[in-house]
């Protein structure tokens, strides 16, 4: 192989094995690990006006893709509900009060391991806009009081550079470090940026 041909190789060995850096700590997750992070959406309860709480309500989070619902204990006179163990996906977020179903405005996705605060008002008044699967008589609407989200559990234990954002920017920062050694390649190999 010609000095010339091995000089051309090495920008692209360079940024396949930078990209294979960056990338390579986020394509191989085992199953089990993907399994083990669990969800929760929590918050308070309002009636209509949204500054009383609702006590003697409880909430259940419906899995829209595989139907399965999870529910929460009572609410207690400060409203507060917690739904626990849920996995990452999509879900609608129903009320029961007083054997009064009210279904959330919006439908909630939730990543995995991630947990959620949301707020609801009863809303008696107005008609639920869907029907949700597994559930009779949905009578009434829960427009959102509050939003927040937490930080991942798996953000929290693993730190940030195994989370999701701290895998994309080694991602970017890896293809740059390729981009840079391939572009240094093709400078007629001056030894310095102030040579003729």
């Amino acid at each position: 192989m010609s000095m010339h041909s091995c000089r051309r190789a090495r920008p692209v060995v360079a940024l396949i094995l930078a990209s294979g850096l960056a990338l390579g700590p986020g394509l191989a997750r085992p199953a089990a690990a993907q399994e083990q992070g669990r969800g929760a959406i929590r918050g308070v309860l309002y009636e209509a006006d949204g500054r009383t709480r609702l006590s003697g309500a409880k909430v259940t989070a419906v899995n829209v893709k595989t139907g399965k619902q999870y529910v929460s204990t009572l609410t207690g006179d400060n409203g507060a509900y917690e739904v626990t163990q849920l996995p990452g996906g999509t879900y609608d977020v129903v009320i029961d009060s007083g054997g009064t179903l009210f279904v959330a405005d919006n439908l909630v996705d939730l990543g995995q391991s991630q947990s959620i605060s949301l707020s609801f008002a009863v809303q008696p008044q107005k008609p639920a806009n869907r029907n949700v699967a597994g559930m009779k008589d949905v009578k009434g609407s829960a427009t959102l009081t509050g939003v927040y989200r937490n930080e991942t559990a798996a953000m929290l234990k693993k730190g940030f550079w195994t989370s999701p954002g701290g895998i994309a920017l080694l991602s970017v920062l890896g293809v740059g470090a390729g981009v840079a050694v391939a572009g240094n390649n093709n400078n007629n190999n001056n030894a310095s940026p102030s040579s003729p």
